[in-house]
């Protein structure tokens, strides 16, 4: 770590102390020259140190970033993906000659290696909303994943349509509260812990108990709260699959099922304690 420009003069007031020759150096003006010297050479060994810091963690970083063929390199591979252009091989490595972040349309990826095959699961960045690549874009990152992809391994990329949930339960509220302000919040709430769930935390596992904690903290809820009847998930046009804990979406992300409506699924009752 970099020392300060006052570490390093207390070091050299030590160092100086300790030797017998130096005891004539005693004045205590700041402008004395052997003072000023001890300042200039105490700054600049300061700013080397400060600067030897920076570029050991940008070295860091890029060691990091490139450790050929891991989980994280796919990562950074897959977001670096520009829709619309090919790749040069450029430096004996296979890259883009200009980066153009506007075509970096891979907004959401997993790698997951799974009995010896990269599974790379990708989708696109609809309004902060995961979806699905198209026809196009999917070949296109299909053909890039084969070109930077290492030798030897082997990889299977998949971009579906989402996980589609619906549940039925009972939402209990403060029957003074105003129950038409209340609905549209608890929507909103469901909603928001799964794209933020998608966002943060793309193929990971939703948690029932998380969602749960998400409706109950809307104003206005009381006594039990929430009482989740049922809760399924689907993919690809599958059948329905209840669950009771947790579920791991298939295409990596949920939504809502347009058919079953939250406002048709969910039942607020006034709580009237006993």
């Amino acid at each position: 770590m970099a020392q300060t420009t006052d570490e390093v003069l207390a070091e050299m007031a030590t160092e100086q102390a300790a030797q017998p020759a130096l005891a004539g150096l005693n004045s205590t003006s700041n402008t004395a020259i052997y003072t000023l010297w001890k300042f200039i050479t105490a700054s600049i060994i300061g700013f080397y140190e400060t600067l030897m810091d920076a570029f050991k963690v940008d070295i860091q970083t890029i060691i990091n970033s490139n450790q050929y063929g891991t989980d994280y390199w796919w990562y950074n591979k897959l977001i670096s993906y520009q829709y619309g252009d090919t790749l040069g091989f450029i430096n004996n490595i296979f890259q883009y000659a200009v980066v153009d972040t506007t075509k970096q349309i891979v907004g959401f990826c997993s790698v997951t290696s799974l009995n010896g095959i990269v599974q790379l699961k990708v989708a696109v960045n609809n309004a902060g909303i995961p979806a699905q690549l198209s026809a196009d874009q999917y070949n296109g990152v299909l053909a890039y994943c084969q070109q930077v992809q290492p030798t030897g391994i082997r990889f299977a990329l998949l971009s579906t349509a989402p996980d589609l949930l619906k549940f039925y339960g009972n939402i209990y509220y403060d029957p003074s509260a105003d129950i038409t302000v209340i609905q549209p919040a608890v929507e909103a709430a469901i909603k928001a812990f799964i794209n933020s769930k998608n966002n943060y935390n793309f193929d990971g596992t939703l948690y029932l108990n998380k969602l749960v904690d998400a409706i109950q903290a809307v104003p206005g809820l009381t006594g039990n709260q929430v009482d989740i009847t049922s809760i399924a998930s689907q993919n690809s046009g599958g059948e329905y699959a209840e669950f009771t804990s947790s579920c791991q979406p298939e295409s990596g992300y949920f939504i809502i099922d347009p058919a079953f409506p939250l406002s048709n699924t969910l039942t607020y009752l006034p709580y009237v304690s006993k």
